[in-house]
């Protein structure tokens, strides 16, 4: 009798051990595209991860970054499940100056919410980028996007705006593409 106790004790210890592992994957888990397989649907080459980027141009918000010399390439994070996920990206180009040309756009975006309600400190437009979105490789959309870096809650962000107010109106790269992409 003591020893089936012990053995079902030890079996239960094991399942809840084995639960808690499984958890705790698919907690962490975050899939990452293959370089190969962006490289490939991107037409471009010696491209080098920088991880998650947040936007709303793709099917969902959590997106995957990618760089070369001159383009950031950005594809969703769930690439590997194919479908829907594989055929939309993302392209934006090596910045330019910011001139007095671009002052209407620049006094849309001081008059976002989010700048002028004090949520962001040190707010910086840096430089003026050309967008391209592709679908199935074909050129759907084509948008000149700003890069601006601010300071949220001690912690420093750099993100691709629209100066227009719109559902889709960013890409936000994180700790990584700060210290990155700064002078891109």
């Amino acid at each position: 009798m003591k020893k089936r106790l012990w053995l079902f004790l030890a079996m239960l210890i094991g399942l809840i051990a084995i639960g808690i592992l499984l958890v705790l994957f698919m907690f962490y888990y975050e899939p990452a595209p293959d370089r190969n397989d962006v490289e490939e649907m991107v037409s471009a080459s010696n491209l080098e991860e920088f991880g998650e980027v947040e936007g709303s141009y793709l099917l969902t918000p959590r997106n995957y970054g990618f760089y070369n010399d001159d383009s950031i390439y950005i594809v969703e994070q769930y690439l590997h499940e194919g479908g829907d996920y594989g055929n939309r990206y993302v392209v934006i180009k090596e910045g330019i100056a910011v001139t007095n040309d671009d002052e209407p756009a620049v006094d849309q975006i001081y008059a976002k919410g989010e700048v002028q309600d004090g949520y962001l400190d040190d707010f910086q437009i840096r430089s003026k980028h050309q967008m391209i979105v592709y679908t199935d490789n074909e050129k759907i959309e084509e948008k000149w996007i700003f890069k601006v870096t601010y300071k949220y809650d001690g912690v420093y962000f750099l993100s691709f705006l629209l100066p227009e107010e719109t559902e889709e109106n960013r890409f936000n790269l994180f700790t990584e593409g700060y210290q990155q992409f700064l002078e891109f």
